[in-house]
């Protein structure tokens, strides 16, 4: 019985997966699978045999070399036998689980039909997948490739995975198409890579990928995630320009050069990566997280306003945002920061460490929380701005609380801003630095000081609330003088008294004990 009558016979098993296969007894030590009605794999078939097998084939053939070592001129023969009138090699299940194949190897233009596993292959040299289709499935799993590797303009209509490759020369990936996951999982790229006009129909994995060469993701589209958890970079690591429909997520990455991701997409996290370089995120419409980023360099990041010329970006909503919300720099390393146009309202500043402490710049239209609902401003006129840390409602910090130390950095966090910025913004976070000190003071005689000069001097206020303040303490005082009976230094007049003939007497000074003044009438009588 033939294999493909036994696979019609029992209709449980669907695919040549489960059908046992005798190997090939002509050489010892030889893994290949033997090719009915013959004894030996296609590597070891005579020459009339090789040539009734290729007659039998037809486009579309399934075909199976597990674990063959397969010479050229075999490969050749087999590709020539499944080419159709499209000058095109049609295979349907195809299997080169462990086999080896030769240098400068040629699948170029193959249409793979049904599913495809290369599991353990080894390419011995180049290998060439330019334009190639595969309708199926497709696994390269633990595959090696000693030579350069080209899947420039490939198609991947459903899942392909790349887990555990190798690529020993460059990879090239580009213009390539996904109809679904592609997954480059513990791959490791020893030459460059690059992925420029690739399109991932749903998610790029590329978790704990390790990269030795050049990478280039140029105008690159990913549907839905681009995930590079745990990835390593040997040198540079630049993403973009490209779109993602959903996270780009860098988390725990490590580049050992610079990092630059210009991308638009709704959310980008690089929780945890070191960065022995400079970074720069240049952002559209995304939900930015750079908790515990470590960068050596300087740090920019910066809300691209035009959209990115030959990037088709994911569908958005009407009125949404393009201004990059900023959510986190908890505990997060670099040498300076400059942030320009980027939204504020949410970020996490605590933590924040720069190496030089005054590179700290803000630029173009960043926008901060108001005072509505802070901690340390209670009735007070709303509108300051202040950090995401300071806008809960919560009492005020009690003498000897542990939160007096989240307090104090706050505090200084706050000068830093108001050095970094300038005008109405740069007060407010002056004024709240102020309050912050003026509620924490540990001192009791020192905080009844600073209440004294909060009502009194505007001590931590605006100026024109420091103006009212003083208005009405002239008031309260003026009112004192006036209806308190409080006496202004000076000249004191003597009392009048009114004579009962109409006559007024000024009454003299006198000194005690001396005698009545005779009252005057005027004439004597």
């Amino acid at each position: 019985m033939t294999p493909r009558q036994h696979l019609s016979s029992q209709h449980h098993r669907p695919t040549l997966i489960e059908v046992s296969w005798p190997r090939c007894s002509v050489v010892y030590g030889c893994t290949g699978r033997a090719m009915e009605p013959f004894k030996g794999c296609a590597a070891h078939l005579r020459p009339e045999e090789l040539s009734r097998v290729t007659r039998a084939l037809r486009p579309g053939a399934d075909l199976d070399l597990r674990g063959v070592t397969v010479p050229a001129d075999l490969l050749a023969a087999l590709l020539d036998a499944v080419t159709g009138p499209d000058r095109r090699p049609h295979l349907g299940r195809t299997r080169f689980d462990g086999a080896v194949l030769p240098p400068k190897s040629s699948l170029r233009g193959a249409c793979f039909e049904g599913d495809s596993s290369f599991d353990g292959t080894c390419f011995m040299g180049s290998v060439s997948f330019f334009d190639v289709r595969f309708l199926g499935h497709v696994s390269f799993r633990g595959v090696r490739f000693a030579g350069n590797a080209s899947f420039h303009g490939a198609r991947f209509q459903r899942h392909a995975s790349l887990d555990e490759t190798v690529f020993a020369g460059d990879a090239l990936f580009s213009e390539a198409r996904w109809g679904a996951d592609a997954s480059f999982a513990r791959a490791v790229f020893f030459g460059a890579a690059a992925f420029d006009r690739a399109d991932f129909g749903r998610d790029a994995e590329l978790q704990a990928a390790c990269f030795g060469g050049a990478v280039s993701f140029r105008r690159v589209r990913v549907s839905r995630h681009a995930r590079f958890e745990r990835a390593r970079f040997r040198h540079d690591l630049w993403l973009g320009p490209m779109a993602v429909g959903g996270r780009l997520c860098l988390t725990d990455v490590v580049a050992h050069g610079g990092l630059r991701v210009h991308a638009a997409a709704r959310h980008v996290t690089a929780r945890g990566a070191t960065v022995r370089g400079a970074a720069e995120f240049r952002l559209r419409r995304a939900e930015l997280d750079l908790e515990g980023l470590e960068v050596e360099g300087p740090m920019t990041i910066r809300t691209l306003a035009q959209p990115i010329p030959g990037v088709r970006e994911p569908e958005t909503t009407d009125g949404e945002a393009t201004t990059v919300r900023l959510v986190s720099l908890h505990h997060t390393t670099a040498a300076s920061l400059e942030l320009e146009d980027v939204d504020l309202t949410r970020c996490r500043f605590l933590g924040l460490e720069l190496r030089q402490a005054d590179r700290l710049r803000l630029s173009g239209c960043c926008t901060f929380s108001t005072s509505a609902g802070s901690r340390w401003r209670r009735g007070g006129r709303g509108g300051r701005a202040i950090l995401a840390e300071d806008a809960e409602d919560a009492e005020d910090v009690a003498p000897g609380s542990d939160d007096r130390e989240r307090a104090r950095e706050l505090a200084v966090l706050y000068q830093r801003l108001a050095f970094a910025t300038d005008g109405g913004l740069s007060r407010d976070f002056r004024y709240c630095a102020l309050e912050i000190r003026r509620r924490t003071e540990e001192d009791q005689w020192r905080r009844l000081l600073l209440q004294l000069a909060w009502l009194t001097c505007g001590y931590g206020q605006r100026a024109g609330r420091t103006v009212a303040s003083m208005a009405v303490l002239a008031v309260i005082v003026g009112g004192l003088i006036v209806y308190g009976g409080v006496s202004l230094p000076g000249r004191m007049h003597r009392p009048v008294t009114v004579h009962p003939h109409g006559r007024q007497h000024r009454a003299a000074n006198r000194h005690p004990g001396s005698p009545n003044p005779t009252p005057s009438h005027g004439h004597e009588r």
